[in-house]
């Protein structure tokens, strides 16, 4: 191999390395424990990631100004904002970036179930799939994230009942080739038409696996949901295997009355998109 051959290797070796600019660090809470599945990314960019069970995460920043805000944030615990060039910084002295927890005055609502009852958008017979982001770089596309309105008024108009329990949600997995994935379920208030703030206070977590189709339900009585307004629902991509490349649900358009979401990204604003629907479906108690 001669020199010119060598030098032009190394330097197209160099380049590589260089443009991976990665932050890295572990998100504690005010005990010091980690925190699992916590979003990192930049504002309103596509550019983000979660961290992994042990708290630790790897954010690619190498297309992220200077003064570009990375927000934190996570079920359970209040958010933080950082410009990347004293987040980098502060990760330089420390590794370590703490959350505190936030203490939820939950009002006091009973329901005495009289009846039950299943709603939402069923069809799965498409042709079209909705899926979760994949980057070139790994762990890079997790915090993606569809969601869907649920019209909570009109049924319990209808059941002349002030407020409902989500007990269950299922929703419909069209394909997956990692060995595993974890998807966190999300319910959130309507806000300006668009998820808002987040009802969950803890985290809901479904793993699927390699090969996995059809619907899967995910038990929402622990969580005692009680909910008196319309809402959204949604699965947000937080872990999987190194091996795979593919995790997607199927969507249909045009389905009239549904509204569905989509956020690319762990920080990113969401999308809108009217008659589209993926099918998920929730049991509720009156």
């Amino acid at each position: 191999m001669n020199k010119l051959l060598l030098t032009c290797l190394f330097l197209g070796i160099f380049c590589f390395l260089k443009a991976q600019d990665v932050i890295k660090g572990t998100i504690l809470d005010q005990n010091d424990k980690p925190i699992p599945y916590v979003n990192i990314g930049v504002l309103n960019t596509p550019i983000g990631t979660v961290s992994q069970e042990n708290g630790q995460f790897e954010l690619v920043v190498d297309q992220v100004k200077a003064s570009d805000t990375i927000k934190i944030s996570t079920i359970g615990f209040s958010s933080r904002a950082f410009e990347l060039q004293n987040l980098r910084s502060m990760l330089a002295q420390n590794p370590q970036i703490k959350l505190s927890a936030i203490q939820y005055d939950l009002a006091e609502i009973t329901i005495k179930p009289l009846s039950f009852e299943e709603f939402g958008f069923e069809k799965t017979s498409m042709d079209r799939n909705t899926n979760f982001a994949i980057s070139k770089y790994p762990r890079q596309n997790l915090g993606a994230e569809i969601a869907r309105k649920f019209k909570m008024s009109k049924y319990t108009k209808r059941s002349k009942s002030k407020a409902c329990r989500l007990d269950a949600l299922k929703f419909y997995l069209g394909y997956c080739d990692y060995d595993w994935a974890k998807l966190r379920v999300m319910v959130y208030h309507l806000e300006n038409g668009q998820p808002g703030t987040a009802l969950l206070n803890e985290n809901a977590i479904v793993e699927v696996k390699k090969g996995q189709t059809g619907w899967v339900e995910v038990n929402l009585k622990p969580y005692d949901l009680i909910v008196d307004e319309d809402i959204a629902i949604g699965l947000e991509w937080i872990d999987h295997s190194p091996a795979g490349k593919r995790l997607s649900l199927p969507i249909a358009f045009p389905a009239v009355g549904s509204t569905h979401f989509y956020q690319f990204g762990s920080q990113n604003a969401w999308k809108k998109f009217p008659n589209m629907s993926t099918p998920m479906v929730i049991k509720v108690a009156y």
